[in-house]
């Protein structure tokens, strides 16, 4: 699931303390209208440090256009109607963009467990106009075996086709708060995470991360 090419990042805020109540009804109307049709998600996540009250879904399809089937058929689903009723006065926001996952020669093929990590380092970059096939090959040629050397491969790399298109969303997964610290120290450390550094100076306009935990919303989860 996790190495589909096109991946639906979806963000629904909630009424604060209505977390018990969304989750319950997302269980018994949402998710199994998202089964049905879609499959298996790549995973949900909440905030421990970043943006509260939300939740945070990753979808992954074959395509555009498997993606705009699947989700008439979600819209004509009688469970997923309930679950819009019933959703009425908790959800108070839902937002959504389409990406497309970044494949890393030599990277997929590593055996990844983030999608079974607690502890998600969720990071979205907002890349200067034009600038987007430099990062690209920066990452590729800098970054990403540093990464891989000191937390492994990322649940996902991801680029916005559908929304904010100079956008780059990528996750990793950690163990703990705890783990995440040390590892991310290890990777300062090394040599040639400097190098990573000084390719991609000029290249980022933003830089934001939240800190997400995974949610069990079913078994396999």
């Amino acid at each position: 699931m996790w190495q589909k090419p096109v991946v639906e990042i979806r963000v629904e805020e909630y009424e604060r303390g209505t977390l018990p109540e969304l989750t319950a009804l997302y269980k018994e109307f949402a998710l199994p209208a998202m089964l049905r049709h879609c499959g298996a998600p790549i995973n949900f996540y909440v905030p421990n440090v970043g943006r509260i009250n939300c939740v945070t879904q990753l979808w992954a399809y074959e395509s555009l256009s498997d993606y705009d089937r699947k989700q008439a058929a979600i819209a004509d689903d009688l469970s997923w109607q309930q679950y819009l009723r019933a959703a009425d006065g908790i959800v108070r926001y839902r937002e959504n963009r389409l990406t497309r996952r970044i494949s890393f020669p030599g990277i997929d093929q590593l055996p990844n467990v983030a999608t079974t990590k607690r502890v998600v380092d969720f990071r979205t970059y907002l890349i200067h106009f034009n600038k987007m096939p430099r990062f690209i090959e920066t990452t590729e040629q800098h970054a990403m075996k540093v990464m891989v050397r000191h937390i492994g491969p990322p649940l996902g790399y991801y680029m916005t086709t559908v929304g904010n298109l100079q956008q780059i969303t990528h996750v990793w997964g950690f163990d703990s708060m705890g783990d995440m610290e040390t590892r991310r120290l290890a990777r300062n450390a090394d040599p040639e995470w400097k190098n990573y550094l000084d390719a991609s100076h000029g290249i980022y306009e933003r830089q934001e991360t939240q800190v997400l935990l995974r949610m069990n919303l079913f078994d396999g989860a």
